[in-house]
């Protein structure tokens, strides 16, 4: 598991992609990692950040939702899907700093 790859998982009450957030280099010595979701809801948000969702392996256009940020087991995270482009990458870490007032 690598920062960037997109994974599904159980998130809440529902079953959605998810990107890790979670520094490559921390991922193999922790049981947790930090997630975005990722949604087909686009609302024009300023914390949404839209990538290549073709390329990164989803058949619908979406965003990453940086209000919907989690902390989860890695354990849940059940299939690889794909990657996110690391520009794209650049743009969720400033939206998780707006979406949490920073």
């Amino acid at each position: 598991m690598r920062r960037g790859e997109i994974w599904l998982a159980e998130v809440g009450k529902k079953r959605r992609p998810v990107v890790v957030l979670t520094r490559t280099e921390v991922i193999d010595v922790r049981a947790l990692v930090t997630v975005g979701e990722i949604t087909t809801s686009i609302r024009g948000l300023s914390t949404e950040v839209s990538f290549d969702y073709l390329n990164a392996g989803l058949t619908a256009e979406s965003v990453v939702n940086c209000d919907g940020i989690h902390t989860v087991p890695q354990s849940i995270l059940t299939s690889k899907i794909g990657e996110i482009e690391p520009v794209a990458l650049t743009e969720i870490c400033s939206a998780v700093g707006r979406s949490i007032g920073c």
